[in-house]
């Protein structure tokens, strides 16, 4: 297993210091809305590209050697970021030469050239013509790689086919719901020159609650993955959740993760942890998350995306398994199904589950789906406790006896949450005391 964090591959993520391409999405502007087929609604949104290189980027239509670009929703709401769904990737077919970056557009542009500090806009609408779209399957999105003609790219179908689709039901939400856009481009020569770890950006997104148009609003957040608004604006716009940490874990000469990870006190003993794997580029996409717990742990959960439109990828959804020191969750494995529902590029999966040990930190394994080596790599994160305190010790002192005793007396009597030990939580009653002589006439391991 590597360990490879937020420092590594610094210099890539520079950038535009070597005579090379180095193409971003530099906007996210125009929304266009498509209606709700089979509980499914479907949007397209306009990007533009920007070159922040020192040389023209390729811009061929009917080739290998043009950019791809893909669009993606996520939401935040009651403490949790998900993603909603994933538009099939619009193949660019020419280059316009503007400034929308404000690099200073220089010579050596051309209809299948972006110059070097140009931009090139794609509208909602480009961007949602079906057939200018691809299948993402077929995408290597760290080399930029795709076999060209791509599949289904001159089909049509009804007004969701192929766009970004969303269940209808996630683009209702509560007062303190927020929504963002993410924009990816992927290229060929700007992965061969080391500049693919910066195409990716988000914008913050308003949702009409009564006929669900979406708008962007506020800047895009240029070669930033959206998983940083959970951090960013988890509370609230503008409004940080410092308790979501987030790592970034890069595959030796691959593609990047970034793990969030957040544990939620429930105010009864117990904490939810949640997690977030997301899959910026890389090819050998995740296969498990393993998280070290020992502790009685349930409410297990997971959250996925849909794919759609003839992809032919898996939906099913991950399952966990507990062997006593770790909780894993995966999805099938590549000899056994090549098209199994993978973290793959461009896409979030959550995890969580709750526990009755308090957070700390600690290492969490992710497993890569595709083999290579290193087969797993590991991610420093917010994790439970090795173990779970024992009750009968009830002040830690790691001795049974009668000041454990004194003190539970003494915390029931001021009604402190550290003796709310038994259903019904948020009441102090006879329950309470049962389970503590009980669990003190146990006593500890």
């Amino acid at each position: 297993m590597n360990r490879l964090i937020t420092a590594a591959a610094v210099g890539l993520c520079a950038g535009a210091a070597s005579a090379e391409p180095d193409v971003i999405c530099g906007l996210l502007t125009s929304v266009n809305s498509y209606g709700v087929v089979g509980g499914m609604r479907a949007y397209s949104i306009g990007t533009t590209a920007c070159n922040k290189g020192t040389t023209a980027a390729n811009w061929i239509a009917n080739t290998i050697n043009h950019p791809v670009i893909s669009t993606t929703l996520y939401k935040i709401e009651d403490g949790r970021m998900t993603q909603l769904g994933v538009s099939f990737v619009k193949h660019s077919w020419a280059a316009l030469q503007g400034n929308d970056c404000g690099f200073g557009c220089g010579p050596g542009g051309s209809w299948q050239a972006l110059g070097p500090g140009c931009s090139d806009p794609y509208s909602a609408g480009l961007n949602g013509t079906q057939t200018d779209l691809g299948p993402r399957f077929e995408i290597n999105a760290f080399t930029g790689e795709f076999p060209w003609p791509p599949s289904f790219i001159n089909n049509t179908g009804n007004q969701v086919y192929k766009r970004l689709q969303v269940p209808a039901d996630d683009m209702v939400t509560n007062a303190n719901g927020q929504f963002f856009a993410e924009g990816q481009y992927t290229a060929r020569d700007d992965a061969l020159a080391g500049n693919q770890f910066n195409n990716t950006s988000y914008r913050r997104m308003v949702v009409n609650q009564g006929n669900f148009s979406m708008s962007g609003t506020g800047a895009t957040e240029r070669e930033i993955p959206a998983i940083y608004a959970w951090r960013d604006h988890g509370l609230g716009q503008n409004q940080p959740d410092p308790s979501v940490t987030i790592t970034q874990i890069d595959v030796p000469g691959e593609g990047r993760f970034h793990l969030a990870s957040k544990a939620v006190d429930l105010g009864n003993g117990t904490w939810r942890y949640e997690y977030g794997l997301h899959n910026q580029n890389s090819h050998r996409s995740a296969g498990s998350i393993s998280i070290p717990v020992n502790t009685g742990s349930d409410a297990y959960g997971f959250h996925g995306i849909s794919y759609h439109s003839g992809e032919p990828i898996s939906d099913a959804a991950w399952t966990p398994s507990d062997d006593g020191s770790k909780l894993t969750w995966s999805t099938e494995s590549f000899a056994v199904n090549q098209n199994a529902n993978a973290v793959r590029w461009a896409t979030m999966y959550n995890f969580w589950f709750e526990t009755d040990s308090p957070p700390t930190t600690g290492d969490v394994e992710i497993g890569l789906f595709r083999p290579g080596s290193p087969s797993a790599l590991t991610a420093s994160a917010t994790v439970p406790t090795g173990s779970a305190p024992c009750l009968a010790d009830f002040n830690g002192d790691e001795n049974v006896n009668f000041f454990d005793v004194a003190d539970f007396i003494g915390a029931f009597n001021a009604q402190d949450a550290s003796a709310d030990i038994a259903e019904p939580f948020g009441s102090f009653n006879f329950f309470d005391v049962s389970a503590f002589i009980a669990a003190y006439n146990a006593g500890c391991p």
